[in-house]
């Protein structure tokens, strides 16, 4: 039985019930010879209002009831719409981004070729100009596979239990000729339930933005603690880098959004994008606090799954 009638019944059965109890009570205090006419008189009048605004409710509660199926299905069609023009993107991406792979190569190796071949005819300027369109290629090389990255992230997830201390060894043996033992403090991390794969990479996207953004004069240093809720992890990635300002902090998350356009060692502002994508595919959100010249800590957080 539809929501409206179920209401409608219920408020007609308890009208009618009001009514003819009602008149025993307002029975035992008139005379016995206008008794029948007002009790009458009350029944029709009490049956007529109660089915009348019996009938205007299931009218309105059926329009209303309608308007919300309605809004239902057109919600539900437009979110298969956008998820097949998304899925539609993330292949357009990812097809882009392998096509562009073989005349990046070319390129890459034609310089190299021409700059071998030309090496003693070629003057400083013109070997800066060669080396210059080589590291542009490169760079560009990164890029498409860093957009090829983006647009593979959350395939295919498989949860079990993560030792997160592992984790961070794994990652720190990587940059083994980049970090040493006092370069970073963790805390004890604890095991939890989640993707491997993700949570590998956002602990080495973090890790990989304190390297590449640390001051030139002064000794890295990377601390990551946690914090346990009762439904919820929180962990914190800090260092005593450049920082940023707090008019970008919103900005540093989108795809391709770089603040420096230092090519030689700065990233291709996909990084800190591909960490909010999967911090999200896992349940969580991720922020930062960060002043310019002062460090910069990002804080992300993760369900608890059972």
């Amino acid at each position: 039985m539809k929501s409206e009638l179920k209401i409608t019944l219920l408020y007609i059965t308890i009208g009618i019930l009001w009514i003819f109890l009602s008149d025993h009570f307002v029975l035992l205090f008139i005379t016995k010879n206008t008794q029948e006419q007002i009790t009458n008189f009350q029944n029709i009048k009490g049956c007529f209002f109660v089915i009348s605004t019996g009938l205007l409710l299931f009218t309105l509660l059926k329009r209303h009831n309608s308007a919300i199926r309605q809004k239902i299905e057109e919600l539900k069609e437009k979110s298969s719409e956008l998820k097949k023009t998304n899925n539609e993107l993330e292949n357009y991406f990812f097809l882009a981004s392998h096509d562009l792979q073989e005349p990046n190569r070319t390129i890459i190796s034609f310089l190299t070729n021409l700059e071998k071949k030309h090496k003693n005819s070629l003057d400083e300027q013109g070997h800066k100009y060669i080396k210059f369109a080589i590291d542009g290629a490169y760079y560009m090389r990164k890029s498409i596979l860093n957009l090829q990255q983006h647009t593979k992230i959350g395939k295919n997830l498989n949860y079990k239990n993560i030792d997160l201390n592992l984790v961070i060894n794994n990652i720190l043996k990587e940059y083994e000729n980049t970090l040493t033992p006092d370069n970073i403090t963790l805390s004890r991390l604890p095991i939890i339930k989640t993707d491997g794969n993700l949570i590998y990479l956002i602990f080495k996207n973090l890790i990989e933005n304190a390297i590449k953004f640390k001051k030139d004069n002064e000794k890295l240093h990377i601390s990551i603690t946690y914090k346990e809720h009762p439904d919820h992890w929180e962990f914190t990635c800090s260092d005593n880098g450049i920082g940023i300002d707090e008019e970008y902090h919103e900005k540093i998350f989108q795809l391709f959004q770089r603040l420096n356009s230092n090519i030689e060692n700065k990233g291709t502002g996909v990084g800190l994008s591909i960490t909010k994508k999967a911090v999200e595919i896992l349940g969580g959100k991720i922020q930062i606090d960060a002043t310019r010249n002062q460090g910069s800590s990002f804080y992300f957080t993760l369900p608890k799954k059972q």
